[in-house]
């Protein structure tokens, strides 16, 4: 699953492109294995706590929305 997040989305996102998560946090909490958080630019001052790690062959990969 692709999960995003953007600053200046309302709180109540959902992690869809069109109603991303406003912190990057809300994100690691509910990905898993194999999925994917692409974060918009912007400043996130927050505390990154995941609650499931990935694998070898299916990892959570983080990346910038831009290169």
């Amino acid at each position: 699953m692709i999960l995003y997040v953007n600053a200046g989305a309302s709180r109540d996102g959902n992690g869809s492109k069109a109603m991303p998560f406003r912190h990057i946090d809300d994100a690691a909490r509910v990905a898993v294995a194999g999925d994917e958080i692409i974060v918009a630019p912007g400043i996130y001052r927050e505390k990154v706590t995941p609650r499931h790690g990935g694998t070898e062959d299916r990892r959570i990969v983080y990346r910038s929305e831009e290169p």
